[in-house]
């Protein structure tokens, strides 16, 4: 566990022209003088990356880098790639970086490669924040895929779920940076890489070159550039199955196929959030996808509350749940920046976080004081007393979100069509072309070779999904014209103030800045309810809220003044999505039933093939948090990609979770 999310910043001197220097490490970034130069020539000439590029056939390339720098070797990556691989191919690019250079720092170093602004500029945009953990970051319109791991390389590389085609080991010198170079890090270089993987380094020492063939690389040293006398080289002769170098002992949590499956179409069913944003990240990576909607519009249910707020609920301490909403909650700000070029859908505002009692108070005056989060992520409240304030959050509109995300030439929307039943293919003509699943609804029946069920509520209703303990929370919201409600406020309150809501407000429930001339706010929480419509007793709960929120007198709303909404929540138990591949709960009794006498029990052999049927549900009520990385984390398992998910994390979505637990508790 973590103390802490908090990144030191690199120890800087700047050189007469410019160069960053290392002042703790004594060694330069990048040379001054030749850094373009000596990029190409160690790393992208060394790995034959041109040439690879020129001849690619497959979808992508993926590229692990034990240093990222001021991004230099990026950047010359990014402009090679564009320059050399045919249009439909996507880069991605991973790298790690224990101390990384705020958005300035970054500026300033890259200023002194013009040829690269164009590259540099969109990199330094989309940057993430500098708080620990995997980022994930969409360039090119897609095209380009950057994964930055802030955090130490070994710990990096060990959350890692990647099959890397080539390696730039950089970083600082092996002389003045021993601790990076490590037997557990050379493992997981290893564990990373396939039969074929090349590697370059810009050095020849004996402790980079050793670790390399201890894990079974071959090496050779050629040539270095400029003065450098000597630099290394190599290859991977030969490797094991993908899922068995990714499992690290627990196969049972397996989502990756052993060999690449073929992709025609995809199914998604259900266009609300989870649904959008998984047809969203498919499309954007070049696949043909259908999403299937019951309904008679898009986002029809829970996804099509008004107006929503962006709310990750951050924890005391480091968890791989935390971990989940922390880096879903980076990821969901600054994807939808990217996205609503039109001020559409989302209104970065802040959120105010307001205690319900005394001992919450003191939690989150633990939390603050425990200097868990960067003060980008969380800090104290300037306007309420005891109060969280999150700069980086804000409100989303989900429905116009959806539809957004949908609008994608790669995305057919059917509407009113329901998924009648899913069944498997046996037609071994059909398997050889990829074709894996017949989706049946009323009209007609069509073949996919990858189906993603996003249905929340209704998953249970479909035959070829194992049960979930997933359950529906009724929850109703409520809105009044913003007219009205600054008209109530003066009254109450007996001043010429209007209303002024700059930031959600967050307490029992929730109000958000107005839309569309409404002030929108709730929510109630109603388990055993099935209820579907808007009640005077729901409005009077919800006033309560806003009157809390807002300071103000009892009765200062009339239920008669709100309009509303009833939907109802997925939620799950352990307060976790259900995101991945569905699994036979029988083939992993009987694969893994070891488990039942030894929890501790390591094994990585593989039950079965992935089915390549995922299901992404149970969002509750964080579903503008984590929907927009499950939906790249699942296209990055369809297309085998690089996952944007830590393994401990995609481990504690994993549909087969349950079944797991309850193995382990039997013992």
């Amino acid at each position: 566990m973590l103390n802490s999310y908090r990144l030191d910043s690199p120890k800087l001197d700047w050189s007469a022209e410019g160069a960053p220097i290392s002042s703790e490490f004594d060694d330069v970034y990048f040379d001054r003088e030749s850094g373009l130069e000596e990029t190409r020539y160690v790393f992208l000439k060394h790995n034959h990356l041109p040439e690879r590029w020129s001849a690619m056939t497959q979808g992508h390339f993926v590229i692990a880098e034990t240093g990222f720098g001021t991004g230099l070797n990026f950047l010359c990556a990014w402009q090679s790639f564009i320059e050399n691989a045919p249009n439909d191919r996507q880069l991605h690019f991973i790298s790690v970086e224990k101390f990384p250079m705020s958005k300035d720092a970054l500026r300033s170093a890259l200023k002194m490669w013009p040829s690269l602004q164009t590259y540099s500029d969109e990199l330094i945009a989309a940057y993430p924040e500098l708080c620990h953990g995997l980022h994930r970051i969409q360039l090119a319109q897609g095209r380009i895929q950057l994964s930055l791991w802030f955090g130490e390389a070994e710990d990096g590389f060990t959350a890692l779920d990647a099959d890397v085609d080539a390696w730039f080991l950089d970083g600082f010198a092996p002389s003045k940076n021993p601790e990076m170079w490590s037997d557990k890090l050379f493992h997981h270089i290893h564990r990373l890489s396939h039969q074929g993987t090349t590697f370059a380094t810009f050095t020849a020492a004996g402790i980079v070159r050793r670790g390399l063939q201890n894990v079974g690389f071959e090496v050779n040293k050629v040539k270095g550039f400029g003065h450098k006398r000597e630099m290394a080289i190599g290859q991977l002769p030969h490797s094991t199955s993908l899922p068995e170098r990714m499992s690290q002992g627990q196969a049972w949590f397996n989502v990756r196929p052993s060999k690449p499956s073929h992709i025609t179409k995809v199914l998604v069913v259900g266009s609300g959030l989870a649904g959008a944003n998984t047809a969203r990240a498919l499309a954007e990576q070049g696949v043909k996808v259908i999403v299937w909607e019951q309904d008679n519009q898009v986002a029809n249910r829970a996804s099509g509350n008004p107006q929503g707020m962006l709310y990750p609920k951050l924890a005391s301490q480091d968890t791989p749940v935390n971990r989940f909403y922390l880096s879903a909650f980076l990821h969901a700000t600054r994807h939808y920046q990217q996205l609503d070029q039109k001020n559409a859908f989302w209104g970065n505002c802040g959120l105010t976080q307001i205690p319900k009692n005394d001992q919450e108070k003191q939690r989150f005056k633990k939390l603050l004081d425990g200097k868990l989060y960067p003060e980008s992520v969380l800090q104290t409240s300037k306007d309420r007393d005891g109060s969280l304030y999150l700069p980086l959050s804000g409100w989303v509109a989900p429905n116009p979100l959806c539809q957004t995300l949908l609008d994608h030439p790669n995305i057919t929307v059917q509407l009113n069509t329901r998924l009648e039943e899913l069944v498997a293919v046996t037609d071994q003509a059909k398997l050889d072309l990829g074709e894996r699943w017949i989706a049946k609804h009323k009209d007609n029946n069509d073949v996919f070779s990858h189906v993603v069920v996003c249905t929340a509520n209704d998953t249970d209703k479909i035959a070829a999904i194992p049960a979930t303990p997933a359950y529906a929370i009724r929850g109703q919201v409520a809105n009044i014209a913003l007219p009205k409600a600054q008209q109530s406020c003066l009254q109450a309150i007996e001043h010429d103030e209007p209303l002024q809501l700059d930031k959600v407000l967050c307490e029992f429930g929730y109000v958000s800045p107005p839309l569309n001339n409404k002030v929108h706010f709730g929510s109630t929480y109603d388990l055993n309810d099935q209820d579907q419509t808007v009640r005077i007793e729901g409005h009077q709960r919800n006033i309560k809220i806003l009157e809390s929120l807002l300071n103000l007198p009892s009765e200062t709303f009339s239920p008669e003044d709100c309009e509303g909404r009833v939907s109802f929540r997925c939620a799950v138990p352990d307060y976790t999505p259900i995101i991945g591949p569905v699994q036979s709960p029988q083939a992993l009794r009987q694969h893994y039933g070891q488990l039942s006498r030894n929890a501790k029990w390591q094994c990585n052999d593989i039950a079965e093939q992935a089915s390549q049927l995922y299901i992404n549900i149970g969002h509750g009520s964080r579903g503008l948090v984590s929907t927009p990385l499950s939906g790249q984390y699942l296209a990055s398992l369809i297309l085998g990609t690089p996952s944007p998910l830590e393994q401990k994390v995609s481990h504690i979505l994993h549909p087969s979770r349950f079944l797991i637990r309850e193995m382990k508790r039997s013992q």
